[in-house]
C-alpha cells in the first residue's frame, strides 16, 4: 500500500513539474541593440504626466511610432526627485540630495577643486563634473540598497564610449542640474556638455523671470552629438514651473504649463528633425511626477522609446507586467544598446511588445493602477476594522451568551464566515473592470453576502462544511490565478500596488498570508470531516509550496520559507508525531534545500528571472555586503510598518482574543480541541506560519495578520457552534 502511494505521489510530482515548466518560458522581443556607431539620446522632461504628452502635438505623433510605458519612480528610502534621477544612472534604487546632485561645467577653477577632492586630473579642463561626488558615494554606501553612483556612465567610459549632458532646470535661487546623475561616471565626470546658466534667458512673463533658451540648447546638443555616444538632454521648463507653483493661481498655472509644454514639444520636434535618418535610439523620460499627479496618486511617469516604424508597449522582467517598468531598468537598457551589461545593477533590460492600441492600453492601465492605489488602503482598512469588530462581537457573545439573545448567533455566524470569504470577493472583483470606490464597496458587500448565503444552503449550515467550502474558495481561487499568471492578484486591492513598487508579480504578503492560513484550515478541516489521508494532504502541501515559491508563479521566497515550516510542522502533527527539536532541524534543512532548488531553477533554467536570482547575482557581483543590506532592509521595513499599519492592530487583537479564550469560558479551548483534534493541529500550524512569516518577510506583520485571521475566525465560529456550548 505504501509503495503504491509512493508511486502515485511521484507521478503527481512529475506531472506537476511538467506543468510548471510549461509556464517558465517567456518569449519576448528585446529592443534592438548593437548597431554600428550607436548613439542613445535621453530627453528628460521631468514632472510631466502621460496625459501631458498626449496634449503635445509632435510627441503625440511620435508615440504613434514608439513603444510607450509607465515607469515606477521609487528610489531608496523616502522619495524625492534627486533620488529618482540618481536611480536612472545607478540601475539600483539610489540616494541623492540637492547638494549631491549639483553639476558644473569644468573650467580651471572647478577642475582644480575637483582634483583636490577626487585626485582625478582633467587634462583639458573640459566636460561636466559633480564636485560633491564623494558625499554622494557616502550617501549610497549608507543607503538601503548600496547603489553605486555613476555606474551607467562608468561602464560606458570603461568600454570606450563618451557621455554628454546638456540643459538644466535652474531657477533664480537654485541651480538644478540633476540630469548629470544619469550620465556621469563613478568619479562624477561627464565627457562633454553644458549645464551652465547661459542656457537660460530672462523672460518676465515666465516663472522666476527666466526660461530655457531652446535655440541655445539645440545648438549645444548639436555640438556634443558628433562627440558623444550617450547624450542626456534636460528640458527643464516644467521642473521650474513646479517649484514656482505656490506663487500662481490655478488659471496662471495652467496657462504657463501649456505654454511650456508647447515649447518643449517644438524643441523635441527640431531635435528629431535634425537627427532624422541617423541610427540613434531616442528615449523621452520623466524621472518624477508633478505635485498634482502625486497628490491624486498618479505617480507612474511616462516613458517613450522612439522606434520610427512600430508602436507597442514596454515592460521588463523587473515587473513582468505589460506597460509597467521600473526606473532601475533604464540603465541596464541603455547598456544593452551598446551590447554591455552589469551584474551590479538591479534593473533588467526593457522589452517591447507590439500593440496596435498601445496608447489606449496605457491610458486604461494607468487609470486602473491609480484606482487600485487610491482605494487599496481604504478598502483593506475597512475590511480589517470589520474583521476586528466581528471577532470582538463573537467573543462577547461566547462570554456573555446566557445574557444575550440567541438570535444574535445567526448574524454573528454569518459575519464570521463573510470575513473568510471577503478576500475571495476582492480577488474576483477585477473581473468587473475599473470601478469607483462606492461601487467597489457595494459589490464587495453584495457578492460576499451572496456567496455566504449560497455556502450556507450548500453546507446545510454544518460548521465543518462551511469552513471547507469558504476556505476552499480562496485556496483554489488563489492557486489557479497564480498558475494562470496572477492577472487577478495584480489588480486586486488585496494584491500589490505597482506605484509603491514593493512587488510587481507573484503573490504578495497579504494574499500569501491568506493563502497559507486558508490552506492549513482547509486541509485540516478535510481531514476532520472526511478523514483524508495525511499522504494526500502532504502532496497538496508540496504542490502549494511549489506554486508559492516557483520563480514564474508565486515567486515569494519569504512565503516559501513560511509555507515549508508551517506545512511540515502540521504534517508531523497530523501524522501524530511529536515535533521535537530534531524535527525542527529537519524542517530547517528542508527549507534550505527548497530555496536552493528554486534558486538553481531561477538562475539557470528560466529566462525571466525573479527577485531571488537578482539577489544572488547582486551577491556574486558585490559580495556578502548585499546580504547584510537585504537583512537590514527587511528589519527596518518591519519596524516601520509595525508602527503605522492597521494590520498590526489586527494581529494584536487576535493575540488578545486567543489569550481570553484560554481562560473564558473555562476549558472551552480544550473541549473544542478535543472535538476537532485535526483542526486544532491546523491552528498550531497557523501560529507557526505567523511566527515564521513575521520573521522572514519585509512586511512580516502583514503576512502574520492575514494568516491569523483564519485561526481566530474559525476558532470563534466553531466554539459558537459547539454542540456542548
Amino acid at each position: 500500500m505504501k509503495r503504491k502511494t509512493f508511486v502515485v505521489i511521484t507521478v503527481f510530482i512529475i506531472l506537476y513539474m511538467n506543468i510548471i515548466f510549461s509556464f517558465a518560458k517567456v518569449e519576448s522581443q528585446f529592443l534592438e541593440t548593437g548597431l554600428p556607431n550607436q548613439k542613445v539620446i535621453m530627453i528628460v522632461v521631468n514632472r510631466v504626466t502621460y496625459d501631458d504628452l498626449q496634449q503635445m502635438d509632435f510627441i503625440q505623433e511620435m508615440m504613434e511610432k514608439s513603444y510607450v510605458g509607465l515607469m515606477n519612480t521609487r528610489a531608496s528610502g523616502s522619495n524625492n526627485e534627486y533620488k529618482s534621477y540618481a536611480t536612472l544612472g545607478m540601475g539600483t534604487r539610489g540616494e541623492a540630495t540637492y547638494s549631491t546632485s549639483f553639476f558644473q561645467n569644468a573650467n580651471d577653477e572647478v577642475a582644480a577643486k575637483y582634483q583636490r577632492r577626487t585626485g582625478v586630473y582633467l587634462i583639458d579642463n573640459g566636460g561636466v563634473i559633480n564636485p560633491f561626488i564623494n558625499q554622494l558615494i557616502r550617501q549610497n554606501n549608507q543607503g538601503e540598497y548600496g547603489a553605486i553612483p555613476g555606474l551607467l556612465g562608468g561602464h560606458l567610459r570603461d568600454n570606450g564610449y563618451k557621455t554628454a549632458v546638456v540643459g538644466n532646470s535652474d531657477t533664480n535661487d537654485a541651480e538644478l542640474r540633476s540630469a548629470g546623475l544619469i550620465a556621469m561616471d563613478r568619479s562624477g565626470y561627464i565627457d562633454y556638455g553644458n549645464v551652465g546658466a547661459l542656457l537660460n534667458i530672462e523672460d518676465d512673463t515666465r516663472p522666476f523671470g527666466i526660461r530655457t533658451d531652446f535655440s541655445k540648447l539645440l545648438e549645444d546638443f548639436k555640438e556634443v552629438y558628433g562627440q558623444a555616444n550617450f547624450i542626456v538632454v534636460e528640458a527643464g521648463e516644467i521642473t521650474r514651473l513646479e517649484r514656482y507653483r505656490d506663487n500662481l493661481n490655478e488659471k496662471m498655472y495652467v496657462l504657463h504649463r501649456q505654454a511650456m509644454l508647447n515649447d518643449v514639444d517644438a524643441f523635441i520636434e527640431d531635435l528629431m528633425n535634425w537627427i532624422e535618418g541617423d541610427m540613434a535610439q531616442v528615449m523621452i523620460i520623466a524621472p518624477y511626477p508633478s505635485d498634482d499627479a502625486a497628490r491624486r496618486g498618479d505617480r507612474l511617469t511616462p516613458i517613450i522609446l522612439y522606434d520610427g516604424e512600430n508602436r507597442g508597449v514596454l515592460w521588463s522582467e523587473t515587473t513582468r507586467r505589460l506597460g509597467i517598468l521600473g526606473n532601475v531598468d533604464i540603465a541596464s537598457t541603455i547598456l544593452s544598446y551598446f551590447e554591455l551589461q552589469s551584474n551590479e545593477m538591479a534593473g533588467k533590460v526593457l522589452i517591447n511588445q507590439q500593440h496596435e492600441d498601445s496608447l489606449d492600453y496605457i491610458t486604461d492601465l494607468n487609470r486602473q493602477v491609480v484606482n487600485t492605489s487610491q482605494f487599496r488602503y481604504r478598502v483593506l482598512h475597512t475590511f480589517a476594522i470589520y474583521q476586528m469588530i466581528v471577532s470582538v462581537l463573537a467573543l462577547l457573545y461566547i462570554i456573555f451568551r446566557e445574557k444575550l439573545s440567541s438570535k444574535l448567533k445567526a448574524y454573528i455566524n454569518f459575519s464570521l464566515v463573510s470575513a473568510i470569504v471577503a478576500p475571495f470577493t476582492l480577488l474576483v472583483l477585477p473581473l468587473l473592470g475599473v470601478l469607483s470606490l462606492t461601487t467597489t464597496y457595494l459589490l464587495l458587500i453584495i457578492i460576499t453576502f451572496a456567496l455566504v448565503t449560497t455556502l450556507q444552503i450548500i453546507s446545510k449550515k454544518n460548521p465543518l462544511n462551511m469552513l471547507i467550502y469558504s476556505t476552499g474558495l480562496i485556496v483554489f481561487g488563489l492557486l489557479l490565478d497564480i498558475i494562470l499568471g496572477q492577472n487577478l492578484i495584480k489588480q486586486s486591492l488585496f494584491g500589490y500596488d505597482p506605484i509603491i513598487g514593493a512587488r510587481y508579480y507573484g503573490i504578495g504578503n497579504e494574499y500569501m498570508g491568506i493563502l497559507i492560513g486558508s490552506i492549513l484550515l482547509f486541509t485540516t478541516s478535510m481531514v476532520e470531516r472526511y478523514k483524508v489521508h495525511s499522504y494526500n494532504i502532504m502532496l497538496f502541501y508540496l504542490i502549494s509550496v511549489g506554486i508559492i515559491g516557483f520563480p514564474t508563479l508565486g515567486a515569494n521566497v519569504g512565503g516559501t520559507i513560511t509555507a515549508v515550516f508551517a506545512f511540515f510542522f502540521t504534517s508531523f502533527r497530523l501524522s501524530n508525531q511529536r515535533v521535537t527539536f530534531k524535527k525542527f532541524i529537519y524542517i530547517g534543512i528542508t527549507v534550505i534545500g527548497v530555496v536552493s532548488l528554486l534558486a538553481i531553477i531561477d538562475l539557470f533554467m528560466i529566462e525571466s528571472q525573479s527577485h531571488l536570482a537578482g539577489a544572488i547575482e547582486q551577491v556574486i557581483a558585490r559580495g556578502p555586503a548585499v546580504v547584510i543590506e537585504i537583512i537590514s532592509r527587511k528589519v527596518l521595513m518591519n519596524i516601520r510598518i509595525m508602527g503605522v499599519t492597521f494590520w498590526s492592530r489586527v494581529l494584536l487583537l487576535s493575540v488578545i482574543i486567543l489569550g481570553i479564550l484560554f481562560y473564558k469560558p473555562v476549558g472551552m479551548i480544550k473541549k473544542t480541541a478535543m472535538e476537532y483534534p485535526n483542526i486544532s493541529k491546523g491552528w498550531s500550524g497557523i501560529l507557526m506560519a505567523c511566527a515564521i512569516g513575521f520573521l522572514v518577510n519585509d512586511s512580516g506583520v502583514v503576512a502574520a495578520a492575514t494568516s491569523v485571521i483564519f485561526l481566530t475566525t474559525s476558532m470563534l465560529y466553531l466554539i459558537m457552534n459547539f454542540d456542548h456550548f
